[in-house]
Order: C-alpha cells, then structure tokens, then sequence
C-alpha cells in the first residue's frame, strides 16, 4: 500500500491538508526563494557558450533512482540552471517582449500549481471557471467590446491567433453557400463535403504581421499561401490604399481582415478604424493581433493609439507581454460570445450536452488547461489599471528617449521613429563602408551577447541587418538606457 511503499521517506510528497505537508511546502518555498537569491547576478546573460552550457545540463540526471534531498538539488539547479539564464529584470535585457513578471503574479503560480484546478470542465474547476469567465469579459469591456463578449485564456498569442482565424473561417462557412464553395470552405462539421473544398479562401493581413497568422492558415489546412500580404508605409503601419487593391483583387474570397496592434519589429499599429471600415464592406470577419497592444489599453493617454480596436471581431491580447504576467498567458477575445458554440465536439465524459454548467472546454482548443486566470486576478486587482497604466506610459517614453539618443549619435542611424516600445536603429560608424554594416551590425549583437553584457535584438529592414531594442521593463530608467545605446554604439566603433 502506499502508506508502506513510502515508509523509508517520511516526507510528505502531496498537500493533503496535514501540518506535516504544510511545513513540507513552507520549508520547499523557503529553500526556493533562497535559491533564486544565489542565481541572481550582474550579467543579463551567461558568458557560456551553448556548447558549454549543454554539457553541464548534461551531467544532470532528470530520472535518478532514489531521489536527491531537496537542499542539495535545488543548489545544483541554482548554479547550473537558474544562474545560466537570461535576467528579464537586468537593464540591459533589452532583446525581446520578454518582461520581468510581477512579484504578486510570479507568487501566484505556486498557488496555481498547489491547487491544479484544470480548466476543461466545470467539475474540475468550479469557481476557477467563473474566475476566467469574469476575467476575459472584463478584459473584453477594457478593450471596447459590447456585453455579450467572451473570451478563452490560451498559452500565447500564436494560439490564440490561430482560435481566432479558426473562428474566423468557421463564421465564413456559415455564411457561405456550401454547394458553391463560396469564400473556399466547405462546413467541416458535416460529412460528406471534402469534395467541395477549394483553396481560395483568403486572409488579408500586413506584410509586418506575425508568423503565426500564416501558421495559423497553414495548421487550419488553408496554406500559408492563403494570407494575402499587404504593404506597409515608412512606419510599418498597413498601406490602406495597398489593401484597397488587394481587396479589390481578391473580391469575395476574403473571409478575414487581421490588423496588428503592435508589430513584432517597428511596434507599429495599423489604422484599425480604416481596417474596420474595409472588413465591414467587405462583409469578412476582423481579428487584431494585439499581443503586444493591447496593454495600451491600461493607459488613458495612450488608448486612444487603439482607436477602432472595438469594432474587431476577435482580439488577441497577450497578458505576459505588457501586463507583465509569468509565461504562459495570452487571450482570445470574441465579440459575440455565441460563435464559440459548436467549436467542441461534446464528449459523454466532460462537456455533455445535458449538464447546465459552464464548461470553459467548449471555448478552447485545449482539453486540460492551467488557471493562469488566477495570477492574472491576483496581480491586477494588487497593483489596480491605473497604476499598471502608469508602467505603460513609462517603457512607451523610454522608447522615445532612445529613439532620441540614437538620433544624435553619430555612430547610430534611427531606422523609425518608434510608435510603442521598440526601436529598430544600426550602427553605422563613419569610417564603416555602408556593403560592411550588415556584417558589422550582426557582430555587435553576437559579440555582446557571447560576452554576457547585453541582450540586444537583431532583425532586418528591408534586407538589411537592423538591431532593435524592445522596452518592456519598467524597471528600466532613461540613464539605462542611455548607457546601453553607448555600449552598443561603442563596440561598433572598435567592431
């Protein structure tokens, strides 16, 4: 029995409610925090090569056959793991949307882990249920949506842009003639169509959206090749007279408009009011990519930056962006709560048709899922908007203030002006021949980053070599950053 089978090991190994497990979870907490104490260092990268870094990993055995007491384990995880990470609270990581999460939050997932409420079925998670529910309709009200909005927590914003094209092609093919194939689809819920399918649906999104919109059309078995490119201006903004054109080549194959709130290089956000304007005559569903984006939101001076983000269809928001939540925690948002019905196959043993409960499965592409829906609650409801819009505003003006020292550097070049939080810029020191900048710009950036002083981004624009910064912690300050464009602009003098 397992009272017997654990006998040689008296420490308890699940919260059962006793004060032995308690104490066991107290003193694994304590050991915890102490760890993450002795991994912290001044460097925002390990000076190991990944070849290096994969050997000492190596020497760790993940299944031993007795196991390892905790003090001794978690110190041989702190030295070899945690310290060998990236530092998203370090200045001078400065890379990707890769935030510091809040303390309330990163204490919250303990409590996630403790309680595995799982988010499939309401027999599962009775209250964690409501608690989602109530979270992405009051996410939805922040964005613009109407009541009657829903949503469904997701693990980032490629899920949740691929639930959104999804819903996206599922509300063309009840719109469509199925015995003409109109927009390309046939209804996949009713048998016997697969001969009447045809690829000419199509999704129109800006040549800077992101990679998982063509993922997305790929995974639904569209064809990368069925999302439409259209040209952005100088800002990295959607041309709407480029999309005019294209719409009016493609005509009625368009089942959907994706706009992006915040692209993933410039941080550009398309004119979603004119993107509205054009799906609506069209008649085709309108999703925003609003991963990054939507944490404007928080802000009252910045909202407005969103305007004609409430008259979309779906949004996707990602809260372990700009709300500064632990990975994993992004949003689907729906307008019209209803077109998540029928999206789930009803199962006898979870989702049955009988049972006059909410079951958040019925949303999701996931079967069992994590509450994260509670460390956002926690973290959001400890700081409260107005104070989150306040962080919002200061990394925004920090992308300012290094859009403004690289501009009077003269071994810097400002490649855009930055619109939210990243700047995309190259060294260009005067005595560098500009069929040498490519390669000078990519060494830079390796160079920093195999020394262990800076975690910079690297892209390209127009098919050159670009560095970008990507100002996502607040608790970064204007001198930070200042001394992190001097050291980048200083190793391309002596590159």
């Amino acid at each position: 029995m397992y009272a017997n089978s654990v006998a040689r090991d008296v420490r308890p190994l699940f919260l059962d409610g006793s004060r032995a497990a308690e104490a066991e979870l107290r003193r694994t907490v304590g050991l915890l925090i102490d760890t993450l104490e002795s991994a912290q260092r001044p460097d925002p990268f390990p000076k190991l090569s990944s070849d290096a870094l994969a050997a000492v990993v190596g020497a760790i055995d993940p299944v031993p056959e007795d196991g390892i007491q905790l003090a001794a384990l978690l110190a041989e995880v702190g030295e070899s793991v945690l310290a060998n990470g990236v530092q998203t609270s370090n200045p001078r990581t400065a890379a990707h949307l890769h935030a510091p999460p809040l303390i309330s939050a990163a204490a919250a997932e303990l409590v996630i882990g403790a309680t595995n409420q799982s988010m499939d079925s309401f027999d599962q998670a009775p209250a964690a249920t409501h608690v989602e529910d109530r979270l992405v309709r009051r996410l939805a009200e922040l964005l613009g949506f109407p009541s009657g909005a829903s949503g469904v927590l997701t693990a980032g914003g490629t899920s949740s842009n691929l639930l959104g094209m999804l819903l996206a092609r599922e509300r063309s093919t009840r719109r469509s003639d199925i015995t003409t194939g109109m927009h390309g689809w046939y209804d996949v819920a009713t048998p016997g169509r697969a001969d009447q399918r045809t690829t000419t649906g199509r999704i129109v999104a800006s040549e800077a959206a992101h990679v998982s919109v063509r993922q997305a059309a790929f995974v639904l078995g569209m064809g990368r090749d069925a999302v439409v490119p259209v040209a952005t201006d100088k800002n990295g903004r959607m041309d709407v007279d480029a999309l005019d054109g294209t719409l009016r080549e493609l005509g009625e194959n368009v089942i959907a408009i994706v706009g992006t709130a915040g692209t993933t290089d410039a941080g550009a956000i398309d004119p979603l009011a004119d993107l509205a304007d054009r799906a609506g005559d069209v008649g085709c569903w309108f999703h925003v990519d609003a991963a990054v984006g939507a944490g404007l939101a928080l802000s009252d001076r910045l909202r407005p930056l969103l305007r004609g983000i409430d008259r979309a269809d779906s949004i996707t928001a990602d809260l372990h962006k700009l709300w500064w939540q632990p990975i994993s925690a992004s949003v689907l948002l729906v307008r019209d709560g209803a077109l998540f019905d029928g999206l789930r196959e009803p199962a006898d043993y979870l989702n049955r048709r009988e049972d006059d409960v909410l079951n958040l499965v019925d949303r999701s592409l996931d079967t069992s899922r994590r509450f994260d829906a509670l460390k956002v609650l926690i973290s959001l409801r400890s700081v409260g908007r107005r104070r989150l819009g306040e962080l919002i505003e200061h990394i925004v003006e920090l992308a300012t203030h290094a859009a403004d020292v690289i501009h009077q550097s003269a071994d810097l070049e400002l490649l855009c002006d930055p619109q939210t939080v990243t700047v995309l810029f190259r060294c260009r020191p005067r005595h560098v021949p500009d069929d040498r900048l490519d390669v000078l710009n990519i060494a830079v950036q390796q160079d920093l980053l195999a020394a262990g002083q800076a975690v910079v981004g690297r892209t390209k624009l127009e098919g050159h070599a670009a560095l970008k910064l990507t100002l996502v912690n607040p608790l970064m300050t204007t001198d930070d950053v200042t001394e992190l464009i001097e050291l980048i602009a200083s190793r391309g003098r002596d590159a």
